[in-house]
């Protein structure tokens, strides 16, 4: 630990990066204030880091009676264990501290149900999540990489690294995650303009003291191969260097001439690890080439379209064709920084700059109805029209940047004890995308045997293709938790946000900038009840707005002046979302297992959705439709016992239209009524192993979603999925062998859809080898 005396030195950052200790002069505490004040790029780390350094640091931190999980790396050389996620730390300061402390649900994919079940991407790690479903998205903005909805609520715009927004739209690997965290509800409390159905948060890996090396190679179905390599190295007392990286080759099983091929670098270092000054700058590079895949078509039978394969296409047909393309490359810099000022005062500054380009091309299908639903289901092989034109293609690059500052201060007044959290938040993004035109290319196929070579076809760029979009958000927030009495608190938030959207298109320059603006309040309102040190109770209202233009990366589509953009003269208001939540967070056999159960209702007013060609149908105008959800949740995450390891979750969604001249009352589309996820390993080396032979585990779980409407017409139906899967691994020293089986039944499954379009496959029965070396 640094002496009392001890002042900023221009030596190195390692040693200025230094705890303030109690006896230190105010000259240098405020020495370090304009650090982070100059220092566009510093970040917090509000994480307890010490829990997981040395003894002496623990000295540094306030005492801590709940045990947290290591959400930054461990070292040892062990496979992660399940843990109560209600222990989970959230780095995001801005929030409470833990999941258990936040009166709203949080769902978590931990780090050892990430290894377990070999989770890639983002949307296999959602898959263990309640509520979660995806949509592929329009034709003619060509979304196709990560979007989903949180209770059947649009969230593409509303996925965050760290707390900091990850505003671009591609397919994102799990390679620098730690852990996922998913905050059910309207968030626009802690998170700003959008979030009007939640928030997903990735947990990045960071350095840690002590040193840790890892290798992981897996191979599988389809084929996939998958080699990973992550590595810490403590570089001096307070400073570690933490570097991983990735490359993923894959043909998707049982989807022709679909890939998905990956490869990535990230690199952390941490200085002042341990105490309490602690930064931490971050850098990641993912490039991914891989093939868009839009699936198969609806087809309209009755009053009903449901997808095709239902009634006899093979799960493995596709529309694919050879000019199709998916290439991406994501820069992507963060700094976290923060500084304990006084035992009661902390100030941070979380800033991230955020570069990506994508080259896309894609293939959409369009429905199968009237003539070409007869044909198909008499046996024939009817031509089938690709939607939006045949398909979107464009050249994309887009930035960002983002910073969030703020200050933490507990303090009391009379009886009343503070923990008050104040701060701006300050986000610019920018896109600019080029719209290409194909030529020589056949529009039209056959449903059961589509041909993929396109000979002679190419794409031209003209520049009446160009559009340009930018987001501007001002964020002030303000959020006090105030305890009346030892067992009785209040929490509250505010948050006010100034936002303009531009939009311009080539197409139809002479209407000139298009432009949007608002302000708004959105507040939440808390109040939380120990009954025992083991059980919580809350009650929860938040609301959250999200404006017009908010999601930059995917706005802009082929229409000259229509979609989710900014247009003059038009009353396009934001979208608003309350939540109203009641529920209860209880711990048991000293905190391993954790369960979390409860009751919400979200309504939603003035709710857009998208035709096919990409505009609006409604939304943003006083036309837009209501929406009323009700459900309920429930979650059990731990050790039943010291073998047995459980993460179950399940959730209950009604929602009603509740706003539509042609729609009222109608089921909300998008939103499953029931899905669950089960997954449970058991330790069987006390059973099966003599004392030193290593650890033996086995076991398996499944994942269920009842069927939902696709779209609000209720015309669109989409059937329940489920996937029964299971795991054995044994780890010996420092080796790790394992063997994965997903979708056991090899039932026929859907990744995503949209509306009375079009339907995604999923994989089959799949099979995964993996061999990995710690130490």
């Amino acid at each position: 630990m640094p002496s009392k005396n001890e002042h900023l030195s221009p030596r190195s950052l390692t040693d200025s990066l230094i705890s303030t200790e109690a006896g230190q002069s105010s000259t240098v505490k405020w020495q370090k204030l304009a650090l982070l004040a100059l220092g566009a790029g510093l970040g917090v780390t509000e994480t307890g880091e010490a829990d997981a350094q040395d003894a002496g640091a623990a000295n540094d931190a306030a005492s801590v009676s709940l045990p947290a999980v290591k959400v930054h790396g461990q070292t040892d050389t062990a496979a992660p264990e399940p843990t109560n996620t209600n222990n989970t730390t959230l780095d995001i300061g801005r929030m409470p501290d833990t999941v258990r402390e936040t009166p709203q649900i949080i769902s978590v994919v931990p780090k050892a149900l990430i290894e377990q079940q070999r989770l890639f991407t983002l949307d296999q790690a959602l898959a263990n999540v309640p509520g979660i479903t995806m949509s592929t998205g329009e034709g003619n903005g060509g979304l196709n990489g990560d979007q989903f909805r949180i209770r059947g609520q649009q969230a593409r715009g509303d996925i965050y690294e760290d707390g900091l927004r990850d505003f671009g739209t591609y397919v994102r690997d799990t390679f620098n995650t730690e852990s996922v965290e998913v905050v059910k509800g309207p968030s626009g409390e802690y998170f700003g303009a959008g979030n009007v159905g939640g928030v997903i948060n990735q947990t990045l890996k960071k350095a840690h003291l002590g040193n840790h090396y890892a290798l992981d190679q897996s191979i599988g179905s389809g084929m996939q191969y998958r080699g990973s390599a992550d590595v810490n190295y403590q570089l001096g007392k307070h400073t570690a260097l933490r570097v991983n990286g990735m490359y993923n080759k894959q043909d998707v099983t049982d989807r022709n001439n679909v890939r998905s091929d990956r490869y990535g670098v990230a690199a952390d270092l941490g200085f002042g690890l341990g105490t309490k000054t602690t930064y931490h700058l971050n850098y990641q590079w993912l490039g991914s080439r891989g093939t868009p895949d839009y699936g198969v078509p609806m087809i309209q039978i009755g009053n009903t379209y449901t997808p095709i394969t239902e009634h006899g296409l093979n799960r493995n047909t596709t529309y694919t064709r050879n000019f199709d393309r998916d290439n991406s490359n994501i820069h992507m810099v963060t700094s976290k920084f923060s500084t304990e000022i006084a035992k009661w005062l902390t100030l941070s500054n979380d800033t991230r700059f955020s570069h990506y380009h994508r080259d896309y091309a894609a293939t959409n299908p369009s429905a199968c109805s009237g003539t070409c639903a007869s044909s198909f289901l008499a046996g024939g092989n009817p031509s089938l029209a690709y939607g939006a034109g045949g398909g979107a293609a464009y050249q994309q690059d887009g930035w960002g940047i983002q910073n969030v500052m703020m200050t933490r201060s507990k303090f009391d007044t009379w009886f009343l004890k503070h923990d008050l959290r104040a701060g701006v938040d300050i986000n610019y993004t920018k896109d600019d995308r080029i719209m290409g035109t194909y030529v020589n290319r056949t529009n039209n196929q056959t449903i059961r045997n589509p041909y993929y070579s396109s000979p002679g076809t190419y794409i031209t760029w003209p520049s009446s293709g160009h559009r340009t979009a930018d987001f501007r958000d001002l964020g002030l927030f303000l959020a006090d938790k105030i305890h009346l009495t030892k067992k009785l608190s209040i929490f509250g938030t505010f948050r006010w946000d100034s936002y303009k959207s531009t939009y311009w298109s080539a197409a139809a320059a002479s209407s000139g900038t298009q432009a949007q603006s608002s302000n708004k309040f959105s507040p939440s309102a808390s109040i939380m009840y120990d009954i025992t040190k083991d059980a919580t109770v809350y009650f929860t209202f938040a609301r959250s707005y999200k404006p017009v233009g908010t999601d930059v990366s995917s706005q802009i589509t082929n229409q000259a002046s229509v979609g989710d953009v900014a247009v003059n003269g038009r009353d396009l208001k934001p979208q608003r979302s309350d939540l109203f939540e009641v529920g209860s967070k209880l711990d048991f056999f000293n905190k391993r297992l954790g369960v979390t159960g409860a009751l919400f209702q979200i309504n939603q007013n003035n709710s857009y959705t998208y035709d096919d060609d990409g505009s609006i149908i409604t939304g943003f105008q006083d036309a837009g439709t209501g929406r009323r959800i009700r459900g309920v949740e429930l979650s059990a995450t731990g050790k039943i016992t010291q073998a047995w390891d459980i993460y179950a979750t399940y959730a209950y969604m009604g929602g009603k239209v509740t706003n539509s001249a042609t729609m009222y009352g109608n089921q909300a589309p998008q939103l499953p009524h029931n899905t669950f996820s089960v997954w449970s390993t058991y330790n069987l080396s006390h059973l099966v192993l003599r004392a030193g032979q290593g650890t033996l585990k086995a076991g398996g779980g499944a994942q269920y979603s009842s069927g939902y409407w696709a779209n609000e017409a209720n015309t669109a139906r989409m059937p329940y999925n489920f996937s029964l899967n299971g795991i054995v691994s044994y780890d010996y020293g420092r080796y790790h062998v394992q063997f994965n089986a997903n979708n056991l039944t090899n039932h026929l499954n859907y990744g995503s859809a949209f509306s009375s379009s079009r339907a995604v496959p999923m994989s089959g029965r799949t099979f995964m080898g993996s061999f990995g070396l710690n130490f």
